[in-house]
């Protein structure tokens, strides 16, 4: 072998010798691609991130804001049914004591609504019950301290001293802070929207009476009832459905005494279903109807308490009508989808104590002492309802 050759040999081997050394230091973190006729190191290619948590529910590991569900919140909507005060409840110069064995379920609901039936107006008229009713204006301030948020006024009593008998009514809720649906001092209060917002949800708040036993008021009257019409309760229900989550109407309807709901109310709540009404709570027939839930060819939804029976009365004549209750719904807002479900009645039963009081007791924890028990109420109400 000549010198030329054996030069060749060594350049050689020492290239092969430095190409492992090359392959042998290279990067571990780094992709070598090999193309045809040549050899590169290359910084490899970001894969997208992929989080795991997405897709693999049961693990509890956080998951990004991004895949968050909205929050969650549900609040319960309850009224109770009428307050209806004859002569003899009309004369207590305090009512605390009447609902004490209630109070606490009626400061449980987030918004109770009530049906004040005899206007609150004894501080202008003479104390009167049936059947041209006067009140003293405290049983507002009474029942708001037992828990009542908002009463409805829409009823067939709300005249019964007259025009000037219901700008008393006004004052006296004015004055006692409560806020009222269902009959209006002018047409700028009845076109104000009661929109009542707890938490995150927006409940819109209506209220019709079939009518006020033959009396009206003058033409020129500013003040304003919600009477029962088809066209009114339409346009009323459409419009306030545009700015909330949930429309409840307080309906004055029915047969009194009766415990079913007639074909009268199956109408309307029909008419009101399609309108786009969530909720009905209905009153007038003193004493209970049962509960019942339509759902239209569109899907919606709207859960109806026929009749709430009396809550504070005392048609002693008729011994059922010291059986009522409060009726409510939960209401649950996730985003923008609002679901209602889970309807209870709260049985109460109006009995008179041995120091002369009549007081609104759970039903359950006196039906000893009751004309009817739970087990009639659940009777009335239905199989779909919660009563307790």
């Amino acid at each position: 072998m000549n010198n030329l050759n054996k030069f060749l040999l060594a350049l050689w081997g020492i290239s092969l010798a430095l190409l492992f050394i090359v392959v042998a230091t290279v990067d571990q973190d780094k992709t070598i691609i090999v193309a045809e006729g040549q050899m590169n190191i290359e910084e490899p290619i970001p894969s997208p991130t992929i989080n795991i948590e997405y897709d693999i529910k049961d693990k509890n590991e956080p998951i990004s804001e991004r895949e968050q569900q909205a929050p969650k919140e549900s609040i319960r909507l309850a009224m109770a049914g009428d307050i209806l005060l004859h002569l003899r409840l009309a004369k207590y110069n305090d009512f605390t004591s009447s609902f004490s064995a209630v109070t606490q379920m009626m400061q449980s609901y987030d918004f109770l609504i009530a049906n004040q039936e005899s206007p609150p107006v004894g501080n202008e008229y003479p104390l009167s019950g049936y059947p041209l009713f006067s009140s003293p204006p405290h049983i507002i301030r009474d029942i708001q301290h037992a828990g009542v948020d908002l009463v409805t006024i829409a009823n067939n009593h709300i005249i019964d001293q007259g025009e000037n008998g219901m700008r008393t009514v006004f004052n006296n809720l004015e004055d006692y802070h409560m806020p009222y649906v269902g009959a209006y001092k002018n047409e700028d209060d009845r076109s104000t929207q009661r929109i009542m917002e707890i938490g995150s949800i927006k409940i819109g708040l209506l209220a019709y009476t079939y009518g006020t036993n033959g009396l009206y008021l003058p033409q020129e009257s500013p003040f304003l009832i919600n009477y029962i019409d088809e066209a009114k309760i339409k346009a009323d229900v459409e419009e306030l459905k545009q700015s909330v989550d949930v429309v409840a109407v307080s309906m004055h309807w029915g047969s009194e005494y009766v415990y079913e709901a007639n074909d009268n109310q199956k109408h309307y709540a029909d008419i009101l279903n399609e309108a786009g009404a969530d909720i009905i709570f209905g009153t007038h027939p003193h004493v209970l109807q049962p509960y019942d839930k339509l759902i239209n060819e569109q899907g919606q939804e709207t859960h109806i308490f026929y009749s709430l029976g009396n809550f504070f009365s005392t048609i002693i004549t008729i011994p059922n009508t010291m059986i009522g209750g409060i009726a409510s719904l939960e209401i649950t807002k996730e985003g923008d989808w609002i679901t209602i479900d889970e309807p209870e009645l709260y049985a109460t039963s109006v009995l008179l104590d041995a120091d002369g009081i009549y007081r609104v007791y759970p039903l359950k924890d006196v039906e000893q002492r009751s004309v009817k028990n739970l087990q009639w109420v659940k009777q009335i109400m239905g199989q779909h309802v919660t009563v307790y």
